[in-house]
């Protein structure tokens, strides 16, 4: 049809969470918003600033990079923008900070950050990243799911919006 890949369909949980606010459609002349996900029950306060969430021992998976803009597309400079993930096997730390931390958008709104590919955990079907933003205004919360992962249109809260479209480097990330 008009050649992008299919999306699938949001999950019967995206966007329907009580208190998540629902994303707003977009005025004449702006972006669209991200939608607003979960938190989960896994973001902690106090992670650490740095741009590779790998730890001892990984291989990089993915490279996550991107731009905070706002709903008229001008860049949005030193938003704090916080990541969390399980680790390969599905698991997230409660003790600790692996596979955690947080960056500052550049002058131009952009973010980049390394890290693996996170492992699902019942009941979820997906791999997910948690992000949570904040510039001056009050925090986004959201997940991003990885273009080609099996589970992604399984899981109950997958959005099509959230799926970031991935290109694979010659080392395989």
């Amino acid at each position: 049809a008009d050649g992008k890949p299919d999306r699938g369909v949001p999950g019967v949980k995206a966007g329907k969470t009580p208190g998540v606010p629902e994303t707003p459609p977009p005025g004449p002349g702006e972006l669209q918003q991200t939608p607003q996900e979960i938190e989960g029950p896994f973001f902690r306060l106090g992670a650490p600033r740095r741009s590779s969430l790998l730890e001892p021992g990984d291989q990089p998976g993915v490279i996550l990079s991107g731009r905070v803009l706002n709903e008229k597309g001008t860049p949005i400079p030193g938003a704090v923008v916080n990541f969390w993930s399980s680790d390969a096997c599905g698991n997230y730390d409660m003790a600790g900070y692996r596979y955690t931390g947080y960056v500052v958008t550049d002058e131009a709104g952009r973010y980049e950050i390394t890290t693996i590919i996170p492992g699902y955990y019942q009941p979820r079907k997906a791999r997910h990243i948690h992000v949570k933003l904040q510039a001056v205004s009050r925090p986004v919360t959201t997940q991003l799911y990885l273009e080609g992962e099996p589970g992604n249109t399984d899981d109950e809260y997958y959005h099509p919006a959230l799926l970031v479209p991935c290109t694979v480097d010659d080392a395989g990330v």
